[in-house]
This record gives structure tokens, sequence and C-alpha cells, in this order.
């Protein structure tokens, strides 16, 4: 187990500021991909269908 102590290490999951850093900017280039496909779908739904017209 991970030294309580430790100043940089991030409670609770012992990851250090850096990892933890790196993991969150991989989830929000995640989010924007997700967010850029899901808008891009909605655009070509509503190009090729009755959608809302």
């Amino acid at each position: 187990m991970a030294d309580e102590g430790s100043s940089n290490e991030v409670w609770p999951t012992g990851l250090t500021v850096e990892q933890s850093e790196e993991i969150h900017r991989h989830l929000i280039q995640g989010t924007q991909i997700f967010g850029f496909i899901a808008a891009l779908a909605h655009l070509f739904a509503y190009i090729y269908s009755p959608w809302l017209k």
C-alpha cells in the first residue's frame, strides 16, 4: 500500500498528480471525440431522414 503521507499522490487513488492529469486529458479528449461523432451522426440523420421536417 502506498504511503499515505506522500505529498505527490492524490488520495484515494494512489496516483500521482501527473498520472491523474494524464487520465483526465484522455477522458476529456475521448469525450470531445464522442461528442463530435454524435453531432455528426445527428446531422446525417437529419439530412437523410424525415426527422423534424
